[in-house]
């Protein structure tokens, strides 16, 4: 894997690490408001969505580039019945 999709697998997982941390804070901490965990949630949600999307992206254009490689290495010939 190159490097984007690694970081689109840090940010992920990143997301993933606060939604964790957010949905325990309760436990720890009984004082805690509603919105400071619904902030932490919402903030793991879009990480882990930014991540996602960059994985998305990366893999599809990965797959456009061979597509198109492979259009070029075959002739039109072989493809007709």
């Amino acid at each position: 894997m190159n490097a984007v999709k690694w970081a689109g697998v840090a940010v992920f997982l990143v997301g993933m690490v606060i939604m964790g941390a957010y949905s325990m804070y309760p436990l720890f901490y009984q004082n805690v408001e509603e919105s400071t965990i619904l902030f932490g949630m919402k903030i793991s949600l879009v990480l882990m969505g930014i991540g996602a999307a960059i994985l998305i992206i990366t893999m599809s254009i990965e797959r456009y580039k061979d597509w198109k490689k492979m259009k070029e290495e075959i002739d039109e010939e072989d493809l007709r019945p």
